[in-house]
């Protein structure tokens, strides 16, 4: 009998990085409240372009390598090797042109902000799609995350030049994004354990189950009694055996 249970993949190298954004936004943000801004804004400046092109290197390369280890060649629509090139190309830019880019970080964050969100967005329709109740919850979330990062991006507001509201921002959308992801990972266990119950329930039910429970004593093997018969050679009385030659 085939399993009605839904088969639920998620991509590790993604769930890293989520959780490595939101624990830096949050982080980040922390630190920026509770410590000299200033010197904090400083080194995310001096130091956070290349942190970035490190990461998106280090993921380009996992993607390149992971592409030939699972033999994805051999599916056409597989695209995991390009992925990999395009972000080993903007680490290398990022790393090579880091004063540049470094001037951008502002709108960069914005961005990573707005990815952020869209990422609750697509955990809410999962969630959904497995009927539980969290979805809408987690859509709100998402909404609020790329709502903020739309209007800090269209502000004058700086991150790192002092201002609570962008401090605040970047508290909000990691503690978001991992409560988001936090939902996610009990829809997916409760999802599981409902799958499992119905699926061993639906075994239970089965006509083929309980068919063979009921028909067991049918292919019990009888009990068997060896009996002799006794031939008896003598003709019968009256039999015209008698008279046979």
């Amino acid at each position: 009998m085939a399993s009605n249970k839904e088969e639920i993949k998620d991509s590790k190298a993604g769930l890293v990085a989520n959780i490595i954004g939101a624990l830096a936004f949050l982080a980040v943000g922390i630190c920026l409240i509770a410590f000299d801004a200033a010197l904090i804004a400083k080194m995310i400046y001096s130091f956070s372009i290349l942190g970035l092109g490190i990461l998106f290197i280090c993921f380009g390369m996992y993607y390149m390598i992971k592409y030939f280890f699972n033999r994805e060649y051999i599916r056409i629509t597989s695209y995991g090797f390009t992925m990999g090139v395009i972000l080993v190309i903007i680490g290398a830019v990022f790393i090579i042109n880091a004063d540049v880019v470094s001037s951008f970080i502002d709108a960069l964050v914005c961005l990573i902000g707005v990815v952020f969100g869209a990422v609750m967005l697509q955990q809410s329709f999962a969630l959904f799609h497995i009927q539980r109740g969290s979805w809408f919850l987690s859509l709100l979330l998402g909404i609020a995350t790329i709502a903020g990062s739309i209007y800090i991006l269209l502000t004058p507001i700086k991150i790192f030049a002092g201002s609570m509201i962008s401090y605040i921002y970047l508290i909000v959308v990691g503690a978001f994004s991992l409560f988001s992801l936090l939902l996610m990972v009990i829809g997916l266990n409760d999802h599981k354990k409902d799958s499992d119950r119905l699926f061993k329930r639906n075994m239970e039910e089965s006509p083929l189950m309980s068919g063979k429970k009921a028909d067991d004593s049918i292919f019990e093997e009888e009990p068997f009694f060896e009996t002799h018969e006794e031939k008896d050679d003598k003709p019968a009385e009256g039999s015209d055996d008698l008279f046979e030659e």
